[in-house]
């Protein structure tokens, strides 16, 4: 079975551990003890709903915080492919630890809030995957829920990525509009957007060709 080694990245509180853990619920990959302790953890925190980011950010500090800090690998598997999941920290002082990620990665989830638009950490995160060879960038436009899932948001912040992304060396892009929250286009298509023609995050995940990407031919410092 394929192996495809993926990570989230973008500026912070753009719903990179949120994806994550939407993405591995509805997957199925959560065992019941963990979720419960996530929905225990939601509900200290005064939140009427799971906050299945808090399953992802696994350091004290970061559960205390609510940012990611280190660099967090999540396993998973479906029957087409297995996944290696690494998620990224957003803040600027922890770019480092996202380079350590993304440094065996085949496929970049590259988050933005839709309300935010491009910001200078995103531009530096999709900079820096494509520096460190990564071929594939999927733009993941999230809390479309947020704008109540409008085409022109979502048309307005792919433009302004793909006027930055002609400085992106070669990188094939793909852009999805999602709620991860709500789970709107991340396992299934979303029924709120009909005007989306596109895939579901994870049948892209599952069907992206990767197995020419890597050159074993040149030497590389």
């Amino acid at each position: 079975m394929d192996l495809l080694r993926l990570i989230t990245c973008g500026n912070v509180d753009d719903g990179k551990s949120t994806l994550i853990g939407r993405l591995l619920f509805d997957t199925k990959s959560i065992f019941e003890d963990q979720l419960a302790a996530v929905q225990q953890a939601s509900e200290r925190r005064g939140h009427t709903f799971t906050d299945l980011a808090l399953w992802t950010d696994g350091l004290r500090a970061e559960r205390e915080q609510g940012i990611t800090i280190d660099v967090a690998y999540r396993y998973f598997a479906t029957p087409r492919r297995k996944f290696i999941l690494a998620d990224c920290p957003g803040h600027f002082q922890y770019t480092r630890n996202m380079v350590t990620g993304a440094s065996s990665a085949q496929l970049a989830l590259i988050l933005i809030d839709v309300r935010k638009g491009l910001t200078e950490q995103t531009c530096r995160h999709a900079f820096l995957a494509t520096l460190l060879r990564i071929k594939h960038l999927v733009v993941c436009v999230n809390k479309m829920d947020l704008v109540d899932f409008r085409q022109e948001e979502f048309e307005r912040v792919r433009e302004q990525f793909m006027e930055y992304a002609e400085r992106l060396d070669g990188a094939d892009i793909q852009f999805i509009p999602m709620s991860a929250r709500d789970g709107d286009n991340v396992v299934e298509k979303s029924a709120r957007m009909p005007w989306y023609a596109g895939t579901s995050l994870l049948y892209s995940l599952e069907t992206v060709y990767v197995r020419n990407d890597a050159n074993h031919v040149d030497a590389r410092f």
